[in-house]
């Protein structure tokens, strides 16, 4: 009897090219790479499926001082992976709050870019210097272009984006079918979650990071670390 394709799922070919592309790494890198991990609804679905394969992954995370009380009691929940926490150098900000105010972000691009490179970009450099292979949760849908590999010159290092190919209802998908606990902050319409007072909810069908800086009118709205 034939299979009726309507039930076919190309999930399931994804999951096994994901496997392929992890299998590439533990080859090809000798331990010597990392996860970076910003608790988004991507780096928990890699964080779960490295735990179902029960790969060993390093995996660090950011706390920028100004995230979300309920990003910090998610991140407590997360009991399948040791995720290490870091902190920016905090004499900076208070340099820099003591200089330009604790809010100047919200009135010049710069000051933003500079509060983004003392919260999160100096201290992401020095974490993944000794690396030689940065993986992310990345994909091409996102506006700024992306392949699998990229190599980052200003880090000398390589990035492999393995989500590159993936739709986001792919991922949430495999959060449905093995009811995978979330931040819910996604279930009030925060497609894109960062810092509290740079991040808002969005309207439906707007696009995924409508939210981050929201008050800039630039089309192209970075923090710096996937650039």
């Amino acid at each position: 009897m034939k299979k009726n394709f309507i039930d076919f799922n190309p999930f399931f070919f994804k999951i096994i090219n994901l496997n392929y592309r992890l299998e590439f790494v533990f080859s090809n890198f000798n331990n010597n790479f990392v996860l970076s991990n910003s608790l988004s609804f991507e780096d928990i679905f890699l964080l779960k499926f490295f735990y179902f394969k029960k790969f060993k992954i390093k995996s660090f995370y950011i706390n920028t001082g100004k995230i979300f009380i309920n990003t910090i009691n998610f991140l407590n929940k997360l009991y399948y992976n040791d995720i290490l926490v870091y902190y920016p150098n905090f004499l900076l900000i208070n340099n820099y709050i003591n200089k330009f105010g604790l809010y100047s972000f919200y009135n010049n691009i710069i000051l933003r870019k500079i509060c983004c490179y003392i919260r999160k970009i100096e201290i992401y450099n020095k974490i993944i210097y000794k690396y030689n292979l940065l993986i992310t949760g990345q994909r091409s849908n996102r506006k700024n272009k992306k392949y699998f590999l990229n190599f980052d010159k200003s880090r000398n290092i390589i990035k492999y984006n393995l989500l590159y190919d993936w739709d986001y209802k792919d991922i949430f998908y495999f959060f449905e079918k093995f009811n995978i606990l979330l931040n819910f902050l996604y279930d009030f319409n925060y497609s894109s979650i960062g810092c509290s007072p740079c991040t808002k909810k969005i309207k439906k069908n707007n696009y995924i990071r409508r939210g981050r800086w929201w008050w800039e009118i630039s089309k192209r709205k970075e923090c710096g670390l996937h650039i």
